[in-house]
């Protein structure tokens, strides 16, 4: 079996090419490159040094380092055109997008007048990577299994709070199925709503037609690649924690099942806090509304936790995760497969086990 498992951050691009015929997973193939939204908001910077107008057409991409380079495109009294599909990688709604200056065209392709850059945007490029992996005596051709992490909050109804809305969800999936492989999405359970997953989805399914597609968020993939850790599976209770570029999110776990979730913004978090927030988490005594007026997305538990004292191992991942050094708190620092930035690579993989493989049999 093999599953090519993608793990999309704000900052790069994790692959691992799992394949159950090696004798080893530090035998599989894996790669860390740029993430799509550092390489296009490189291609923007380069636009607006040249005062070159821009039409962008394409996928939804992540925003992050690419809205940022949009911006200031725009605030230099530069222009820029989008597809609609496109657009969305800035904002949820058109409008939105449009009231940030943003020109919004039903056109693939830019007016016979435009003289400046054209930048097509996209996440999924198989058959580019099934290329450059010929060259290694590698194929795409025989993977079962593409799974994808992109941040994914989902278009939430206009008089809710996109943050709330996404932690909401979480909370009403694991309720029904409290494993953390239960945050992945099937092909066919990807919401509407969720925008960007939809376009990966049609990404794979275009270039790889016979493959299972699985998408998740790239938080919940993380705290998944967490647990297959030694120090995790030793343990009964476990705080899994991914401090992410964007999110942070810690996960109460107990004999493989979630029973608390916390999320935050990073950029809101110092040592101190992100200690204080943590024990009171394992404690039980968080709520919601505490970490929601603090700009975070909010708290929820499943089940009573089982306080600080009575967790066997902390256990952390994320490009931020050396914010933790300072907490003073005892963590073990992930690197499934031997490598930290297959946390998420890794919880793909056994996500796309426990969903797609699992049913199978």
């Amino acid at each position: 079996m093999k599953i090519l498992a993608i793990d999309i951050g704000a900052g790069t691009k994790d692959v691992l090419l799992f394949d159950d015929t090696k004798e080893t997973i530090e035998n599989c193939v894996k790669l860390v490159l740029p993430s799509p939204s550092q390489v296009y908001a490189d291609r923007v910077r380069r636009a607006t040094a040249h005062s070159e107008d821009i039409f962008v057409n394409g996928d939804v991409v992540g925003g992050g380092a690419f809205t940022s380079a949009l911006k200031h495109h725009l605030k230099g009294g530069h222009r820029v055109t989008m597809t609609e599909q496109a657009a969305y990688s800035v904002r949820n709604t058109l409008d939105q997008v449009r009231a940030l200056g943003i020109e919004i065209t039903t056109n693939q392709e830019p007016p016979r007048e435009f003289a400046g850059q054209t930048i097509t945007i996209k996440e999924i490029s198989l058959t580019e990577l099934n290329g450059f992996l010929a060259e290694y005596g590698e194929s795409l051709e025989d993977v079962n299994i593409v799974a994808v992490a992109v941040q994914d909050h989902g278009v939430s109804p206009s008089n809710v709070s996109d943050r709330r809305y996404r932690i909401k969800n979480m909370q009403r999936t694991l309720e029904s199925n409290p494993r953390p492989e239960a945050l992945a999405f099937l092909e066919s359970e990807i919401p509407t709503n969720h925008l960007r997953m939809q376009s990966v989805a049609r990404a794979i399914r275009s270039q790889l037609p016979h493959v299972e597609v699985l998408l998740m968020d790239t938080s919940p993939d993380a705290i998944l690649g967490c647990l297959f850790e030694e120090a995790s599976k030793k343990a009964s209770n476990v705080l899994a924690i991914n401090v992410g570029n964007g999110h942070t999110m810690a996960a109460l776990i107990s004999e493989g099942k979630i029973t608390g979730i916390m999320e935050h913004h990073t950029r809101y978090l110092n040592h101190r806090k992100l200690r204080r927030l943590l024990i009171d988490f394992m404690n039980g005594s968080l709520t919601d509304e505490e970490v929601y007026s603090d700009k975070g997305h909010g708290a929820f538990y499943l089940k009573e936790p089982p306080s600080f004292i009575n967790i066997d191992t902390i256990v952390a991942t994320g490009p931020n995760r050396n914010i933790l050094e300072k907490t003073g708190l005892s963590v073990h620092f992930a690197a499934p497969a031997g490598d930290v930035m297959m946390s998420g690579p890794i919880g793909l993989v056994e996500a796309a086990k426990a969903r797609c493989v699992s049913r199978k049999n």
